[in-house]
């Protein structure tokens, strides 16, 4: 059972107020760790531009602070998860009291922007690959018409030089032998621009030294979102409590119902108190 629970009895309305102000306390304790600076980056066609961001091993030392300071939990370790542009930097801590099980997930939300690192060799670079653009536009012209003139005469040779294109693609369609026959004679063409290929290896080369020259800039909103919202993609920081039943001490079997109406205060207390516990020692990272 995932807190905040519905419900109205005495269990639900203690679990729920000690959770909310787990949620609060963490927001207040990692926003510290995701203070937006101001840095110089450049773009693709070398302008300089000041970019936001906060340091990402700020909040790596923040997570290894709260796992290792809450003593008596399990700690997962800090683990992370990446799509397209959105990272997620989490961790999740579990223990056992009593017959219950409990699991809390401290997680941060964030997006990934790639600029370049200020440095002329961007410019530079940029500039190589221009010639090279040119360069291999100018051949691929030349190797096109070489490329036609020889495919043509070998279409003229097979007696398909009066089909029409539709008849011709139906032929090719048909004939996996035609097709490669025919690619391998345009690749014959490549072959004998060795500028063609040069540039294109070159090109290759370029890119992956520009690549050197990216650096990520990081970026999130210090706001508490609720799975649901960490489950589409928002930006912001989430923190939720799943308690559990222990059916079975030594095979570690759990269950998730909880019938809350019949939790005793005395064991509801001892778990909020576990709760609570949590709270402090965000107020003890804090500073």
């Amino acid at each position: 059972m995932r807190a905040p629970i519905k419900g109205d009895d005495y269990f639900c309305r203690q679990i729920n107020v000690a959770t909310e102000r787990v949620q609060e306390a963490f927001l207040d304790a990692i926003k510290p760790s995701i203070v937006l600076r101001h840095e110089n980056a450049m773009l693709g066609d070398g302008t300089i531009t000041q970019a936001d961001t906060f340091d990402l091993q700020n909040l790596e030392n923040f997570f290894q602070r709260l796992g290792y300071t809450l003593e008596g939990w399990t700690f997962s370790g800090i683990l992370k998860s990446t799509t397209e542009d959105m990272h997620r930097l989490y961790c999740t801590l579990t223990k056992e009291t009593d017959k219950f099980y409990m699991s809390v997930y401290f997680g941060i939300q964030f997006h990934v922007l790639l600029y370049y690192r200020v440095d002329t060799q961007v410019i530079d670079l940029q500039k190589e690959l221009m010639k090279i653009e040119e360069t291999a536009a100018s051949v691929s012209d030349h190797m096109t018409r070489a490329a036609d003139k020889l495919l043509a005469a070998e279409l003229e040779k097979r007696g398909f030089n009066n089909l029409g294109l539709d008849e011709l693609f139906v032929r090719m369609f048909e004939d996996e032998t035609l097709v490669e026959q025919l690619s391998e004679k345009t690749a014959v063409v490549e072959d004998e621009f060795l500028e063609f290929r040069d540039a294109r290896t070159k090109k290759s080369e370029l890119l992956s030294k520009l690549k050197t020259l990216l650096t990520e800039f990081y970026r999130t909103s210090p706001v508490l979102i609720d799975y649901n919202r960490l489950m589409q993609g928002e930006e912001g920081v989430t923190n939720y409590f799943d308690i559990e039943i222990l059916k079975n001490k030594k095979t570690k079997r759990r269950e998730a119902f909880l019938d809350t109406a019949k939790i005793k205060e005395e064991a509801t207390d001892k778990l909020s108190s576990e709760v609570g516990a949590v709270e402090e020692v965000l107020h003890k990272i804090r500073y």
